[in-house]
């Protein structure tokens, strides 16, 4: 089966081609009819002669004044040249005049250059929808495969803590257990089941933020307490409040929404969480300069790309394939980060750390 790409490159090829010969066919035609009407001019010269030869014989004209006018008015495009030292009625040369010459090599040069203007114009057009074309071609292609790779992360992701907590269910069930082992097993189910949830509410957010009915309560928070208050809801259920390192400057106030700012953070602290090796310190640091205050998530991690951080906050991206990627996700994390912190009027910048590892900052600006 032929590609569609193999397709588009031939029928690409076909189109400029056909152009291409258009614009040659034109230029070749031009010069081919000024050729024909200099070759025309020229012999018009015969016939000029025996017309006045003819207009003689007929007494049109007495003499040389005469026979000039007769001249001027039947062939303008030729000039009439007496020969010296002899009857000039009867010693004469015609040829054609140099203007009439310039005349056809100045309309063939204008056609010439309207065709070659019009080719290149019709060229550029061409060329940039085809451009338009392929980069639309290639982004339903990615766009197909971020959501096939989105399909098979998100019946992973649900999967997983569903067949966790039907075992955890089971064992409960099926064995008598002491109460240690009750209490481990429980609290490994509410954590599987905070992950679904989790799961849940991003699917359910990204629809949202698709909609044009999506607005968020703007007010005057406290940012330093709501960080902390945010970092402390995700590390305590997840054993991470050794790993995680916070660094908050006291009493900074921003407007913002309360639920945005906790859901950009906890999808930024689950990023580093997956993707930074095991015991490494993650570190969250709030702090204000001058007008603008810097919330910043730093972990160790491979890093990213340059060529995945143009891609980095698309819907349904994530590095890899979803067939032999290790780490859990949707693709819905940064997307979510991004377009919250839009709605919020900051900046998202991610930067390689200098040590490896990612840093991740979201820039509010106060109203100072």
């Amino acid at each position: 089966m032929i590609s569609p790409k193999l397709i588009f490159i031939l029928l690409s090829f076909y189109i400029i081609s056909a152009f291409s010969w258009w614009t040659y066919a034109h230029c070749r035609s031009a010069k081919l009819i000024y050729e024909l009407e200099k070759e025309n001019i020229e012999t018009m010269c015969y016939k000029a002669s025996i017309d006045v030869e003819l207009a003689k014989q007929q007494e049109l004209y007495e003499d040389s004044i005469g026979m000039k006018k007769y001249f001027i008015l039947h062939f303008p495009k030729l000039e009439l040249v007496f020969l010296p030292n002899a009857d000039p009625i009867s010693n004469f040369m015609i040829r054609p005049l140099e203007s009439s010459y310039l005349s056809l090599e100045t309309a063939y040069k204008r056609k010439l250059w309207m065709y070659i203007l019009e080719g290149l114009a019709i060229m550029a057009i061409i060329f940039w929808g085809l451009y338009r074309i392929y980069a639309t071609f290639k982004k339903d292609l990615a766009l197909k495969r971020n959501q096939t790779n989105f399909l098979l992360s998100v019946t992973h992701e649900l999967k997983t803590p569903l067949t966790a907590i039907k075992l955890y269910l089971e064992t409960l069930q099926k064995r008598k257990l002491e109460q240690t082992q009750i209490e481990t097993i429980i609290q490994n189910s509410l954590a599987e089941n905070e992950r679904l949830n989790l799961l849940v509410e991003n699917l359910l957010l990204s629809a949202r933020l698709d909609s044009t009915q999506f607005h968020l309560n703007l007010e005057e928070v406290n940012l330093s307490k709501l960080v902390e208050k945010s970092v402390l809801f995700f590390v305590t259920p997840r054993n991470l409040k050794e790993r995680v390192q916070l660094t908050v400057q006291p009493e900074i106030f921003v407007y913002a929404d309360s639920s945005a700012v906790d859901t950009i953070l906890t999808n930024l602290l689950s990023n580093a969480v997956k993707y930074a090796p095991d015991n490494s310190a993650i570190q969250v640091v709030l702090t204000k300069h001058e007008k603008q205050v810097e919330m910043s998530v730093i972990d160790k991690g491979p890093g990213i790309s340059e060529s995945a951080k143009k891609e980095l906050f698309n819907k349904f991206f994530r590095i890899g394939d979803e067939n032999t990627r290790k780490t859990n996700g949707t693709g819905l994390g940064l997307y979510i980060v991004k377009n919250l912190a839009i709605k919020l009027g900051a900046d998202v910048v991610v930067e390689n750390g200098l040590d490896g590892g990612s840093i991740f900052k979201i820039r509010f600006k106060t109203h100072e």
